[in-house]
């Protein structure tokens, strides 16, 4: 009886417990009002791929990509960072303009992606992740 009874009482708990449980993104969401959409980020290594050196200084490269991302996108955040990478047994230190667009498709990312691949030959790495956001300001 005590068994059945400690059993009872772990499953009220257990249901008690569940019925307070609900996704904080759900919550967030509606508080937040956010929008879905699409969020891509690029990550463009400033190498040139056939020298493997950076070709031109990182201010100039981001003048230059920046105007690339904008004449495709309506908005852009770029920051700069350093990615390494093994050639053989050495690794590669280059400097990488972080790039995160919200709202694009997939065309204009493959148009910048194909321009920048052309016009600078570097390589670029591309995400894509589904994502909710809204621009907040006062």
């Amino acid at each position: 009886m005590k068994k059945k009874l400690y059993l009872f009482a772990v499953f009220i708990l257990f249901i008690v417990t569940l019925s307070g449980c609900s996704p904080a993104t759900e919550k967030n969401s509606t508080i937040l009002d956010l929008e879905s959409t699409n969020r891509y980020e690029l990550l463009i290594g400033l190498n040139d791929v056939s020298t493997g050196k950076q070709v031109m200084a990182t201010q100039e490269a981001i003048e230059i990509i920046k105007m690339k991302l904008l004449s495709h996108v309506s908005g852009v955040t770029i920051t700069v960072s350093n990615g390494y990478y093994y050639v053989g047994a050495f690794i590669v230190d280059e400097t990488t303009l972080n790039c995160v667009v919200y709202g694009a498709d997939d065309e204009a990312i493959a148009a910048i992606v194909n321009e920048l691949n052309s016009d600078l030959n570097v390589s670029v790495l591309v995400s894509k992740s589904p994502s909710e956001y809204r621009l907040i300001t006062p």
